[in-house]
């Protein structure tokens, strides 16, 4: 395995990445705190992560957890007695998709080859919110905001002294935006998230960046896509075209990195055509056929 590097974005922010999914984990230091954003993904990883942040002088005092989705809720359990902070929502998603969550884990660690001497129990939170959240680290406030789109229960992190923004699994360079839960609310979060002056940008999956020109790129570029799938969509429901027919119409929206995220858009688009009243001949549409 490559060994783990930790990039420094800001005087209080290290962000490393797995290979697996690209996947990004953080850890904003100050004063001997450390907060940490989805540690993730194999236990060597989190144990990096650990040590990490030992070697900092700092002791691991609180996790966020950006939303409810598999490759997000490994961590923790390697964290006992840490304060985990999620979303409400988050509580929901775990009283109706645990088993099914717990499955895809069980998926992942199998072709992954990695035995378990104990079952995973997934991550309750110690502190669950509504609205938004401040919390203190150190001399610097991390504030926690609602950010539905991609999952109901998803959160984005906002850093005003340095201009972070964790954007949880929203503005990659790698990916489309994956509307796993509800266009229209995705839409106002980005718009939201736009009135932000950021600085720093870490998505999920995918580069972290600190260029103006890329951090504004990927907001247009993903506000463009899905207010067109979101205009394509809906003429082609009113048009009463079926579920095949709109996902023909749509196969011309442009979306980065087309070749790899092909899959992705037919689901975004087989989704919004439910959510915004078209008819489908089978109840397992878009995303809903990833997470049975």
């Amino acid at each position: 395995m490559t060994a783990q590097s930790f990039q420094q974005l800001t005087p209080n922010l290290w962000v490393t990445q797995s290979p697996i999914f690209d996947t990004n984990s953080g850890i904003f230091m100050d004063a001997g705190q450390a907060c940490l954003i989805d540690p993730g993904i194999t236990e060597e990883e989190i144990r990096g992560i650990a040590r990490f942040t030992l070697e900092q002088g700092a002791s691991v005092q609180t996790i966020i957890l950006t939303h409810g989705h598999w490759d997000h809720l490994l961590g923790p359990e390697h964290f006992p007695g840490v304060k985990v902070i999620a979303h409400t929502e988050y509580k929901r998603t775990l009283a109706q998709r645990s088993e099914a969550i717990l499955q895809q884990i069980s998926r992942w660690e199998a072709q992954a080859g990695i035995l378990r001497s104990q079952p995973l129990r997934l991550p309750q939170p110690t502190l669950a919110f509504e609205g938004t959240l401040n919390v203190s680290l150190g001399r610097y406030t991390l504030r926690l905001i609602p950010a539905a789109g991609h999952a109901a229960d998803q959160i984005a992190l906002y850093e005003a002294e340095h201009g972070v923004l964790w954007a949880g699994d929203m503005l990659s360079d790698a990916e489309i935006p994956l509307v796993s839960h509800n266009l229209s609310a995705y839409q106002d979060t980005l718009a939201r998230l736009s009135t932000l002056d950021v600085r720093a940008l870490i998505p999920g999956h995918g580069t972290p960046t600190t260029d103006p020109v890329e951090i504004r790129a990927r907001l247009n570029a993903d506000q463009e896509y899905l207010k067109e799938l979101s205009a394509q969509v809906h003429e082609a429901v009113l048009a009463g075209k079926s579920l095949a027919e709109t996902v023909a119409a749509c196969a011309g929206i442009a979306f980065r990195q087309p070749q790899e995220n092909a899959g992705m858009h037919q689901l975004n688009v087989e989704g919004a055509f439910v959510e915004l009243g078209g008819v489908s001949d089978t109840p397992l549409v878009g995303w809903m056929r990833e997470e049975a």
